[in-house]
């Protein structure tokens, strides 16, 4: 009797395990095949980016009779998308943001060589590498280490290439002495690279990198890649990539989003594509803002914002702001920061621009990204030197 009942017992508790199991499986698809209630409907559309101009706005319709109405600002949103087709190159991305609140008031991409891919594609995805916008992660990473502005290296080459022997002192060569502004400014190489060798190392620099949020998708209304890195341990490869060669990569928002945290005083922007959600009833809402975070001290940040400001006086983008001696943007100077390297196969001229304006009293971030064919010459301090102009330009 007691052997029947211990086996009537068992089959009941093996029967109410697989009832619970068989309920805890079917919560389990539930759960899966429900839709995530912390991701709105809205957003699920929105991220096939598609915007309307209806004349006043941009907005994307939803599928309820509703509508996302965008952040992008009608004048500038036109004057990025005209830029970017005059341009004609194959591929451009650009991207301008409000410093003060980090809305998005311009997102524009075109491509002659892929006319399908979409502006969210070339400005939210980092294809192309960062080249020496990096230089900015370095040197914010080399003052926190202690390194001034004024700090000299004297140096020979360095223009195109970090070689070994800029790692060392050449007094036989090195005819040359600058300070770490200068070769920020004028994306100097082997000043970087020394003074990366010299002061920095892996940990270090890649600390600053994610504190700049490299290696994660930026907080966003629409989805991102993020932007990577790839740090040598030490040496000349850990040199080269500290002054900005392979190795790292960056997106258009990116780009805006790290000028814009320098033009904060070290403090990330909140970004913010979205305006409003409006319901078919007329119902609206208004979603927050992304999070922002500290990412650098406001006296690092302001070390190198200084710094940038030479990129447009009389470094690397000298020729597209203040060519045959005059300011293109008069009484405003601006901050920057540019970069180039080249693909050989199939070959493409990349073209950065970074930057905020005006340099003191930053109110707009912006960053341009061309990748040219070899019959395109334009740079992109060119492209983003006109899209400023467009800015600071009154409305008619």
């Amino acid at each position: 009797m007691l052997k029947r009942f211990e086996r009537r017992s068992l089959a009941k508790i093996v029967a109410l395990l697989a009832v619970g199991w068989l309920g805890a499986q079917a919560v389990s698809l539930a759960l899966r095949r429900a839709p995530d209630p912390r991701q709105p409907s809205w957003k699920e559309q929105l991220a096939t980016f598609r915007p309307i101009d209806n004349g006043q706005q941009f907005f994307q319709p939803l599928a309820d009779g509703g509508r996302v109405e965008l952040t992008l600002e009608p004048r500038l949103q036109r004057a990025a998308d005209r830029l970017l087709v005059e341009v004609g190159a194959a591929y451009a991305g650009a991207v301008l943001l409000s410093v003060g609140d980090g809305r998005i008031l311009a997102l524009a991409g075109h491509s002659t060589a892929e006319p399908d891919k979409s502006a969210a594609e070339l400005t939210l995805r980092p294809w192309a590498p960062a080249a020496s916008v990096f230089k900015l992660v370095t040197a914010a990473a080399l003052v926190d280490a202690g390194v001034r502005g004024s700090e000299r290296v004297c140096y020979h080459g360095g223009l195109h290439s970090v070689e070994a022997d800029n790692l060392e002192d050449q007094p036989e060569l090195d005819e040359t002495c600058h300070s770490l502004a200068y070769g920020l400014a004028r994306s100097q190489n082997a000043i970087i690279g020394r003074l990366a060798h010299d002061h920095l190392d892996l940990a270090t620099l890649e600390r600053m990198g994610r504190a700049f949020d490299f290696g994660v998708p930026l907080p966003f209304d629409l989805p991102v890649g993020p932007s990577q890195m790839e740090l040598p341990a030490s040496g000349l490869p850990f040199a080269r990539v500290a002054a900005g060669f392979w190795q790292t990569s960056l997106s258009p928002l990116h780009g805006a989003y790290l000028a814009a945290t320098l033009a904060r005083g070290g403090e990330t922007p909140p970004l913010r594509l979205v305006d409003r959600v409006v319901d078919q009833a007329g119902n609206s809402v208004r979603p927050d803002a992304a999070p922002s975070h500290r990412a650098i001290s406001p006296a690092t940040a302001l070390a190198v914002a200084k710094m940038m400001v030479g990129t447009t006086e009389f470094g690397s983008a000298r020729v597209a702001f203040r060519g045959a001696g005059k300011r293109a943007l008069p009484g405003i100077a601006v901050a920057g920061k540019t970069g180039s390297l080249n693909r050989a196969e199939p070959f493409l001229a990349y073209s950065w621009f970074v930057g905020f304006a005006p340099a003191a009293h930053p109110e707009v971030a912006v960053a341009v990204l061309l990748g040219n064919g070899p019959d395109a010459h334009i740079k992109a301090s060119e492209v983003a030197r006109d899209l400023l102009a467009t800015y600071f330009r009154p409305a008619k």
